[in-house]
């Protein structure tokens, strides 16, 4: 009898342990390096793949997704089509794991082949998973597979968006089922494995989708992808137990040369997915995905090839030139993460556009959302498309109703922010006025914030519309001059903190134009013109008689203290628990802020505000029912019944 080979199949072991060494590098990194946030879905094809569905659907991209994630979903389907499901035996680290579990299974003799109709029936769970997956994905706007995939949970510590009892139970079923069944996530719960399927039967799958266009096109029939979709699953389990040889493609398969072959069964036994290959003359099993074991290990010389040749580098060339084609196409080209038309398509033909890039703030789906429901407000604008890879924005617009600079002012939020209060020693505080390029996003104010926190002497800065941005900024002379200010703007890069994880910043911003003059404010002054009046009405507040109302007014100092002034909303909210209180506002009033509380005298007293105002935390009911305690920041004088 024959022996096996003991030759390593090279191309393949290579670049699984490429793919294992690089999943390590990231989680080691992120471990030491607190500034790095690994993306562990950055070349993911199959979140591509759900992505680019749910942009045809909702002309949307489903959040983090980028370009680079489609093409290499693309990239993974036309080597489907090509070769093989190349994704699957070279790359896929749940098939290198599950594989490698295997064979302790095997070692251990549990490991068995499901025969006939515990195989058929075994496999329409992942076509099920595959229409829940896609379509839950395009419904949410979110990836679905997150919930569940065990590799996403286990590199993200269960994480992100993970729903921990799915991922538990996906993670608990695919480690046992590996080892007792070959291949069991990828056979019978991989959903990406029911999509290179699907794309394997290349020619069922162009029939049905042919067909659906003409359906909803030419014919102008309203079906929902959904249908689609299901018929797309059905379809490809049916194949799958029906029909489990593919036709013309792919148009890779391992041939055998029956003089050649001895009939030893030895690639039976080595191929990870139990295929019968001894006994077949082309092997075109729907699971065979071409790792070329079977070929590596056959003892007998030129009896497994690829189409007849010795191509066994093929399918390995193949995997890197198609990751590299994905990486070179998405670097040139970009998805929009929205693409949203307001106006007609008579008005869409008509329409300018201009491009507004540095906008930090767009990072994900759901600030792309915010910012197009920001941009439809504006008469004129009549769609936007989003480009979260390089933070920017493409604004279609009626030029006869609204041009450029118009639609950049409409959207510009002027900002006033308090670094830090002067002590009573400073009276005269500083004012430098200069224009800064680079500067429109919200959080650009935040970066800027963020840097002139780590200067002393630096007070607050307000920003106003312009091109460049008109800033003007409040500093003490006596601890630094005008020339470290323009230093600190134009920092290439800074290290930010928030919540314990370490981030570069690069704000990219440049002084235009300074006007170092030697205008100075008081500090009772800049204190006022800081201010800003809060004022907000509850509690069925415009159906009380004001003139019958109490009014509790208290010194509010701490509303105008950088790191509270945010917590101010809070208070409100916390006191809204008070049927009694129905007006809370904030006033400037001689030289300091005050809080006037209006409440109802038959309701509640002053005392209770007190104690409301006074107690440790403060309880905050959300607008979704939600509530939660947090500590209460301010400190009030005692309560004068006067």
């Amino acid at each position: 009898m024959s022996k096996p080979s003991k030759k390593i199949n090279f191309y393949r072991t290579s670049l699984q342990y490429l793919i294992i060494l690089l999943l390590g590098y990231m989680v080691v990194r992120a471990w030491i390096d607190k500034s790095y946030l690994p993306d562990y879905e950055a070349y993911c094809p199959v979140g591509g793949m759900q992505a680019f569905s749910g942009y045809l659907v909702n002309s949307s991209l489903a959040c983090t997704m980028t370009t680079l994630q489609i093409a290499m979903g693309f990239a993974l389907i036309i080597a489907v089509i090509l070769v093989s499901k190349l994704f699957c035996s070279f790359i896929c680290p749940i098939g290198t794991f599950t594989e490698w579990l295997g064979r302790i299974g095997s070692k251990r003799k549990w490991m068995f082949t499901p025969k006939a109709w515990l195989d058929k029936g075994l496999r329409i769970f992942k076509y099920g998973l595959l229409f829940i997956t896609f379509y839950f994905t395009v419904e949410a706007g979110e990836l679905f597979c997150r919930k569940f995939d065990p590799y996403y949970a286990v590199f993200t510590g269960f994480g992100g968006d993970v729903a921990v009892l799915y991922a538990l139970l996906a993670l608990l079923v695919t480690i046992l089922g590996s080892l007792f069944i070959r291949q069991f996530w990828c056979k019978y719960l991989c959903p990406l494995g029911a999509a290179t399927n699907l794309v394997a039967y290349t020619i069922y799958f162009a029939a049905i989708t042919v067909v659906y266009l003409i359906l909803v096109f030419p014919a102008g029939l309203s079906i929902s992808w959904t249908w689609y979709l299901g018929t797309l699953c059905l379809a490809g389990f049916l194949l799958e137990i029906l029909k489990p040889e593919t036709t013309i493609f792919p148009l890779i398969k391992i041939t055998r040369s029956e003089p050649l072959c001895t009939h030893c069964k030895i690639c039976d036994k080595v191929c990870p997915y139990a295929l019968n290959i001894s006994t077949a003359d082309k092997v075109s099993h729907i699971d065979c995905h071409l790792c070329g074991d079977c070929v590596t290990r056959c003892p007998e010389k030129g009896a497994l090839t690829y189409n007849r040749r010795k191509l066994q580098w093929l399918p390995p060339a193949v995997v890197v030139f198609m990751v590299a084609c994905g990486f070179v196409w998405s670097s040139f080209n970009e998805v929009p993460t929205i693409d949203i038309k307001f106006g007609t398509p008579e008005q869409m033909a008509k329409a300018s556009f201009y491009e507004q890039k540095g906008l930090l703030s767009i990072k994900c789906y759901g600030s792309s959302m915010a910012f197009a429901n920001q941009v439809k407000e504006i008469p004129g604008v009549l769609g936007v498309q989003t480009f979260v890879k390089h933070h920017t924005a493409k604004i279609f617009f009626n030029p006869s109703v609204i041009n450029p600079q118009g639609i950049k002012a409409a959207l510009y939020t002027p900002v006033k922010e308090i670094i830090a209060l002067p002590g009573p020693e400073v009276n005269q505080l500083f004012v430098l006025d200069c224009g800064i390029d680079h500067f429109f996003d919200p959080n650009d104010a935040f970066l800027l914030a963020e840097m002139f926190k780590r200067q002393p002497g630096i007070y607050s800065f307000e920003t106003h519309f312009g091109e460049p941005v008109k800033t003007i900024i409040y500093y003490d002379e006596n601890k630094l001059k005008p020339a470290r200010i323009k230093s600190i703007i134009e920092t290439r890069e800074f290290e930010l903190i928030d919540n314990e994880q370490k981030t570069t910043a690069k704000p990219g911003f440049s002084i235009a134009w300074m006007n170092e003059s030697s205008i100075t404010v008081n500090r009772k002054d800049f204190l006022k013109g800081m201010f800003t009046p809060y004022d907000h009405r509850f509690n069925e507040f415009e159906k009380k008689d004001t003139l019958h109302l109490g009014i509790y007014e208290i010194p509010f100092t701490e509303c105008l203290y950088p790191d509270k002034k945010d917590s101010v909303p809070y208070l409100r909210n916390h006191l809204m628990a008070d049927k009694g209180v129905v007006r809370f506002q904030t006033s400037w009033k001689e030289e300091s802020p005050v809080l006037l509380i209006y409440f109802d005298p038959g309701k509640t007293t002053k005392q209770a505000i007190y104690l409301s105002l006074t107690r440790p935390k403060l309880h905050i009911q959300y607008k979704s029912g939600e509530t939660e305690d947090i500590v209460n920041p301010f400190t009030f004088p005692a309560l004068n019944n006067k």
